[in-house]
């Protein structure tokens, strides 16, 4: 094993993912039937063009942020997908002890925007008129993370020292030997990854891979040189035990839950015992790797959390399809043709060309169409049966009551709950005292 003395070692400290819970309010219902209708309407579409479609070719736009459908979850919720995030959206009326809506921040949005800009976008922009106006955003997961110039493919599960019995290794054949890909200690709510990040990035996205390797050169460490990611993720029902309830709460003390990671496991320097004492209790008598010392003890996100991207300068982020998206599923399908003896002439990509074209400009009729026929909300009331339409008089009426007359959303839930009076009344189902 290599001389473990270490003095300082390049390295960068952050938060790699983080997700929580939104609460919805009065107007959500609304909201989420927007986004019920959209997928309908893109459905709708793709039949009348007779075109094979999956969940993924369906992107909605939810307050001028494009989204990409990604389908049903097991959850219940339905799924979204950004380039900077993944959202989750349920109805209301189904498990109710449950909040609708579900956030899940990636490492692209979290190192391009910074983390406070990027929760701040996704909850005053692409979630505005769906919350509470008085709103506290549960934590559900965070992961906290140093990024570190050292090459941990010597781990073996007899340095580790754990209450956690959960281990396991990945171990990946290249052609320099095997190397480590990823050792994993423990499982949900608490659980280690120590990974070679450089390998992982191979198999990413090249937006992703720019976007790491510029921000290892930023922070001093070299790209040429082993880079491993040493990671904790926390969930919710382990952070509950320390009263980190909100994300305000989860970013203040990250830095202790780093720590915190570091005395729940610790790696041992056995170099100097034998194999019989590895294998026994005196194994527990090693000192602390000095490079597991290290990073326990310098575990500073202060910089990190600084990075931060003013709202009025972030432009409309919206999902983009690239040519470079759309080579691979083509490439597939020509490799397909090429196997079965079909070499596509330039004349048959000229003739799918102009038909993929004809397709488009039907598609944008048709989506025209659709847009001036959309019902209205008064319209879509009409399809309510009396007791759904009661239910959410209630609720409007429950929600309106907890928020101040002079709040933006007050003037908005106020015309929300007049129409649905009317049709109340229009029905007969509202009794006058006179």
């Amino acid at each position: 094993m290599k001389d473990m003395r270490v003095k300082l070692i390049p390295h960068v400290s952050g938060i790699d993912a983080l997700y929580y819970f939104a609460q919805s309010g009065g107007n959500y219902d609304n909201y989420y039937m927007n986004i019920i209708d959209q997928i309908e309407d893109k459905k709708a579409e793709f039949t009348a063009l007779d075109y094979a479609y999956a969940d993924n070719d369906i992107i909605i736009t939810l307050n001028d942020i494009d989204v990409k459908y990604s389908g049903m979850g097991r959850d219940g919720f339905l799924w979204f997908n950004h380039e900077f995030f993944r959202v989750g959206f349920k109805d209301s009326e189904k498990s109710q002890n449950i909040h609708n809506i579900r956030v899940q921040l990636n490492a692209i949005g979290i190192y391009t925007l910074g983390i406070k800009s990027l929760v701040e976008y996704i909850n005053t922009q692409l979630l505005k008129g769906s919350l509470l106006s008085t709103n506290y955003f549960p934590v559900t997961r965070i992961d906290v993370n140093m990024f570190v110039q050292h090459n941990f493919n010597y781990l073996r599960k007899e340095m580790i020292l754990s209450k956690k019995k959960t281990h396991s290794a990945n171990i990946g054949e290249r052609s320099t030997g095997y190397e480590l890909e990823t050792y994993y200690v423990g499982k949900k709510p608490f659980l280690l990854r120590i990974y070679n990040k450089l390998n992982e990035l191979e198999n990413g996205s090249e937006i992703k891979k720019e976007l790491m390797h510029n921000y290892f050169l930023i922070n001093g460490l070299d790209t040429r040189k082993p880079i491993f990611n040493v990671e904790f993720e926390y969930h919710r029902e382990f952070l509950k035990q320390y009263n980190i309830d909100t994300i305000e709460d989860a970013l203040e003390r990250s830095q202790s839950l780093f720590e915190l990671g570091c005395d729940l496991v610790k790696l041992l320097d056995i170099s100097s015992l034998t194999e019989t004492q590895i294998n026994s209790s005196n194994r527990k008598r090693a000192d602390i790797l000095p490079v597991w010392q290290y990073i326990s003890t310098h575990y500073d996100n202060k910089e990190f959390m600084q990075i931060t991207t003013p709202m009025e300068k972030i432009e409309r982020i919206s999902y983009r399809y690239s040519l470079e998206d759309a080579r691979k599923p083509i490439k597939r399908q020509i490799t397909r043709l090429l196997l079965h003896g079909n070499a596509p002439t330039l004349f048959y990509f000229y003739e799918l060309l102009q038909n993929a074209k004809e397709d488009y400009e039907l598609r944008e009729n048709i989506k025209q169409v659709y847009k001036e026929e959309k019902p209205t909300f008064k319209d879509d009331l009409k399809s309510y049966s009396n007791e759904g339409l009661q239910n959410f008089e209630k609720k409007l009426s429950k929600e309106i009551m907890g928020i101040d007359i002079e709040d933006k959303q007050y003037d908005e839930l106020l015309r929300t709950y007049n129409e649905v009076h009317d049709e109340l009344v229009e029905r007969g189902l509202v009794e006058f005292p006179f």
